[in-house]
């Protein structure tokens, strides 16, 4: 059943188009009265397509809210003080606080998320040539609460991917929980962190905990579908609602950040265009915008 619903929602154009011809059809054949055969062909459409109205609603919604100047790194400073959700060196190996870094800079929810991952020292995401999951260095890795806060939500339901996403991503598209598993934390009105693409079953908080900054939430994982690999998905947005939010720009607090190496090396190893990390460390005092290509860690954990 699940399966089948999946089918439908990522189908639903095609499907729409069938009952429109079948629509003519019947009333071809059946003379059903004027009119009830397009207004059922209309209902049936929009019933099949309301996974997608809270996406647009929120492209309309929120720059209104924010007075069509939304939040960015000169116009939006964060009310609390955030660490990295992670011990240890990782690589920012998508995102950034620009339009040249985003992953995504039409999309409001993912506009300023990072997606960070774990290297070796010759640009090499696996602890050997055997590609499974589990064989990944940042698969099973700790995850930290940025910042001190309340469990708003935790999504527990999917199980880690463990083949290419290509041909599945599709089937995720406008769904609910493309982030996997994921816990957003309320830090402050208007103010939540998501953490996704978390390892199944490894949550370690429920709805309504407190948390304390650098307390362990979870494990990295590889549920999500808006990264093809095990990586971490982290970002500040606006409410609890992933769909009906927009991400914020986010200064970590003492942090170190270097340009990274192992970054270049990964492209090169992966016969990939190694993308701009033009702009990607801006630092004011304590507080450390960053970017793509960027080996990161806390300073105090």
């Amino acid at each position: 059943m699940i399966n089948l619903r999946r089918w439908m929602r990522n189908n639903s154009h095609w499907l729409g188009i069938g009952v429109f011809v079948l629509n003519i059809i019947l009333n071809s054949l059946f003379e059903m009265p004027t009119g009830w055969g397009w207004i059922f062909t209309i209902l049936i459409i929009t019933v099949l397509n309301l996974h997608l109205i809270p996406q647009y609603w929120a492209k309309v919604w929120i720059p209104i809210k924010y007075g069509f100047k939304l939040p960015n790194k000169e116009n939006y400073t964060c009310k609390s003080d955030y660490i990295l959700p992670f011990t240890g060196e990782w690589c920012v190996f998508e995102g950034g606080v620009t339009k040249e870094l985003s992953v995504g800079w039409s999309e409001l929810i993912v506009r300023y998320a990072y997606f960070f991952a774990v290297l070796d020292e010759d640009g090499n995401h696996l602890k050997s040539n055997d590609s499974t999951v589990e064989n990944n260095l940042c698969y099973g890795k700790d995850v930290l609460a940025v910042a001190d806060g309340v469990v708003v939500k935790v999504s527990n339901k999917h199980s880690d991917f463990h083949g290419s996403k290509a041909d599945e991503m599709a089937d995720y598209t406008g769904t609910w929980d493309i982030a996997g598993n994921h816990i957003i934390i309320r830090h402050h009105k208007n103010e939540y962190s998501c953490v996704g693409n978390l390892m199944s079953d490894s949550i370690a908080v429920k709805l309504g905990d407190k948390v304390k900054q650098g307390g362990v939430i979870a494990k990295c994982g590889n549920s999500g579908y808006l990264a093809d690999e095990p990586c971490l998905h982290f970002q500040l947005q606006s409410s609890k609602s992933f769909n009906l939010s927009t991400s914020l720009p986010v200064a970590f607090t003492h942090i170190k950040a270097e340009d990274s190496a192992v970054y270049d090396l990964c492209h090169i190893k992966e016969r990939a265009k190694r993308p701009s990390t033009q702009g990607n460390l801006e630092m004011f005092g304590n507080k450390t915008y960053i970017g793509r290509g960027l080996d990161v860690e806390n300073k105090f954990f």
